[in-house]
């Protein structure tokens, strides 16, 4: 599958823990390189059950908008976990990330 990540094409794709090593101590992973997000097939432990493959699929469409954002990397706030840019990014962002989400089919 593929979606578009503010303005960006990223691939979606679920593999097997058993083929990729990425998946060993993750559920999934997003590579902003690639611009790819990986999450364990239902052939993986935790990720048989749909509405936890749900969660972590939007999880790591959260991870690509923030690198697409520019905000991937020096995200926390040190003393307070987090600080009003992530509220304000998040109050912008929303729409594109709910498009996002329903073209994944993971509301």
């Amino acid at each position: 599958m593929e979606l578009n990540i503010l303005g960006s094409v990223w691939s979606v794709e679920y593999r097997d823990v058993r083929d990729d090593p990425g998946l060993e101590k993750n559920d999934g992973y997003t590579d902003y390189t690639a611009r790819l997000i990986v999450v364990a097939d239902k052939n993986g432990n935790i990720l048989d059950d749909e509405v936890r493959r749900k969660y972590k699929l939007r999880h790591e469409i959260i991870h690509a908008f923030l690198f697409e954002s520019g905000l991937g990397f020096d995200w926390e706030h040190p003393n307070y976990g987090h600080d009003e840019t992530a509220i304000d990014w998040f109050a912008i962002q929303f729409p594109k990330l709910q498009k996002a989400f329903e073209e994944a089919g993971c509301l």
